[in-house]
Formats: C-alpha cells, structure tokens, sequence
C-alpha cells in the first residue's frame, strides 16, 4: 500500500502511537455497541412489551440547585411539571443569587409539590446547595436537574425506570443534549456530546462502568446517598466525585439514553475553557482523593479496567501524544522539507477523521433523532481545530491540578 508516498511501513511506524492507543477503543465501542443494540432488537422482538404504567412508582424528588439562573428558572420548572411521572416534588434551591432566580421560582410555590427554598448566602458549591435541598425532600429517589436545563415529558420516567425494576442499581445517568445551538461552538459541543458523552457512557452502561453521572440530570437511590453523607464538596466536580462513590458501593450504575434532559451549553469561547479546566482538574482531584479504587478486588472490572483506562486514556494518553508529535515534528524539519510535512500533517489528519466518521457513524445509528447526520459536517472540524484545542486545555488543567494550582468553580 502507499499513501501520499509513504509505505505501508513507513505509516505504521509514523501512526504506531494513536494505533496502539486509540483504534482499540474506538473501533471497539464503534463496532459493539450498534451490534449489541441489534442484538437486543432481535432478541426482543414479538416480546411483550412492558408496561410500566401500573409499576410500584415511589416518590421523587427533584431538586433544582440554581444560583444566577434566572434567565432559564421558569423552562427548567415548566418541563418539570408537564412531567409524565405521577409521584413527583420539584425543590428549588436558590444558591444565594443576585438576579431575580428566586423571584422567577416563587412564582411556582403555589403550585403542588413545589417548593422553593433559599440561602441568603451562596454556599459556593453546587454540592452544598443540593445537600441542603435534600433536607426539604421526602422521596426515595433524589433526581438532580440543573437550573438551566429543560426535561422532555417521559424523561423522568425513563430514568427512574432502572432504579424501580433492580434494586440493586444505585444510580443512573440522563442523556443530556445541547439545546443552544447557536453558535459554531455550540454546535460543536452538540456533536461532541453526542459523540463523546453519549456514546462513552453507552459503552459504559454496557460494562457497568459509568464513571459520571452528569449534574446535569442524573438520578440516586436515596438510603445510598445517605450512607455516603450525601455529595462531598471537597472536589470541584461533584457529579465525578460522587460516582466514583457509588462505585465503591458495588452497586450497579445505568445510562438511560430515552432519559433527555437539554441544557445550555456555553456560548463563548473564554467560559468555556473555563468550564473544561474545571472539569478536567476536577478529574485529577476525584482520582487522588478516590486513589484506593485502583487494582481492588472488590470492585471488580470498574477497579481493574475501567478506572485505570480512563486514567490512562484521558491523562496519560495526552502526555504520550504530546510526546510523539514533539518526536515527529523533530525528526522532520518543516522549514527544510515543506513537502513531506504537508504530506504527513495529511496522512495523521485522514487517519483522525477515519476515527472521528467511525464514532460518529455508530453515535448517528444509536441516536433516536435522524437529523443528527447533520453533524457528520462538523467532523473536519472537530479534528483539525476543536479536539487538539481541548486537548491542549485539558493538559493546562492537569498540570495545574498536580502543581495543586486554584482552580475555581
């Protein structure tokens, strides 16, 4: 084979790196997961159908932690009560806001089951906030939503769904989608949280590995979250933190990908490299605060597999990259052969977008909506521009996270 002048050989030892790292992970998920979805299909087929309506439905509560949100207060507190789940509270948390949040909420206090609540004071962590909630509610299961997310009608039951028919799942995740696509860059996250997120924690949910339950619309078993002294804020991503928790309960944790929440993802670019450093340092500090989960026998596969690998995939990975493309720009000079680098600066692009397209393919075929295709424009994109930046962003973060740097909510 040869491809813009390079051999066979010459490829796999350019492409040794990303080949070794990468195409196991993503030709796996790409390939497995749509054939399992098959599987099932077929496997269901001329089945009954269950009918949950009739089901034990224990009592929820919903709590909104919203500070400064009162541009979205009333969407999010709509799409809750237009909800199809029958036994459901709504509990505002006003974090110490200085819009008029907790005006906006008041207005719906009067309705059944909701109630609004109030710190005068800004606790400074969502963890907070949602703790004090919880002293307000009286359902078995605690559901977390965002102030600025909105709830389709069958989501809540979608997503208590795994909690009500095994007893023995602790948590499960929601399918959460941008809604504010109206930018470049929030269209960007948009197919990036299907891609990344949605198609990761389908994988996840299939190995029982899902390492985050998102903030955003994710739901817990009561009593568990209890005997975990409810969310820590000793971290700054608190959805991590608490999942890792769970983990350690040997509980079983779901994605509930019919569970759709949409949120409002940030439309600038200064706000959002300020949201992914803080996820990414809130990574590195939930894995050194939660250092013992690695190699335990109890915890099975999520303590021998899958915790190792996201550490290795998520941060190794990027240091090892950094590395092989330091190596490849130093052993071809650009200023003394234009042409070879052009040629290899294509050859690692086309074998990225390859990656990219077979991600995207399989997001697109296990994604309930058809106009999703659009986003297979976006894919030069990601690779060339969106990826490499986060990339770059990420490993800020970490630096800054092992240098034990501020990094502030």
């Amino acid at each position: 084979m040869n491809f813009l002048g390079f051999s066979t050989w010459e490829i796999l030892l350019i492409l040794i790196v990303p080949l070794i790292i990468e195409v196991p992970q993503v030709a796996g998920k790409s390939i497995l997961l749509p054939l399992h979805e098959l599987l099932y299909k077929l496997l269901s087929a001329g089945g009954k159908r269950e009918n949950s309506e009739g089901k034990f439905t224990p009592k929820v509560s919903v709590i909104v932690p919203a500070r400064n949100e009162g541009e979205h207060i009333q969407s999010t507190l709509e799409s809750l009560l237009e909800s199809d789940y029958p036994n459901m509270e709504v509990i505002v948390v006003d974090d110490g806001s200085t819009d008029d949040t907790y005006l906006k909420a008041s207005h719906y206090a009067t309705k059944p089951n909701v109630k609004v609540v109030r710190r005068n004071v800004a606790s400074g962590s969502k963890a907070r906030a949602i703790c004090y909630g919880m002293l307000f509610t009286r359902g078995e299961i605690i559901i977390v939503v965002d102030g600025d997310t909105i709830v389709e009608r069958n989501s809540i039951k979608e997503l208590v769904k795994p909690l009500i028919e095994d007893s023995r799942v602790v948590g499960v995740a929601g399918n959460v989608k941008v809604l504010n696509r109206r930018n470049l860059l929030t269209k960007l996250q948009a197919y990036e949280y299907m891609v990344s997120m949605e198609l990761g924690r389908r994988w996840q949910g299939l190995i029982s590995g899902i390492l985050v339950i998102p903030g955003a619309f994710g739901a817990f078993r009561r009593e568990v979250l209890e005997s975990l002294g409810r969310m820590h804020s000793d971290t700054i991503t608190e959805d991590f933190d608490l999942t890792v928790m769970l983990q350690k309960t040997r509980g079983r944790l779901m994605f509930s990908p019919k569970a759709v929440a949409w949120t409002y993802a940030p439309e600038d670019w200064k706000k959002w490299i300020r949201q992914r450093i803080r996820w990414s340092a809130g990574q590195f500090q939930v894995y050194r605060k939660h250092s013992d989960v690695f190699f335990k026998r109890r915890l099975g596969l999520f303590g021998w597999i899958i915790a190792p690998n996201n550490v290795f995939m998520d941060m190794a990975a990027l240091f090892i990259r950094v590395a092989w493309l330091t190596a490849l720009i130093t052993f071809t000079p650009i200023t003394s052969n234009l042409s070879y680098a052009a040629r290899l600066s294509t050859l690692i692009f086309t074998f990225y977008l390859t990656l990219e397209a077979l991600s995207l393919f399989s997001a697109t075929l296990l994604s309930q909506r058809r106009e999703d295709l659009k986003y297979f424009l976006l894919a030069p994109l990601m690779v060339a521009f969106y990826r490499p930046l986060h990339s770059t962003i990420r490993l800020t973060a970490y630096v800054k996270a092992m240098l034990k740097m501020t990094v502030k909510w």
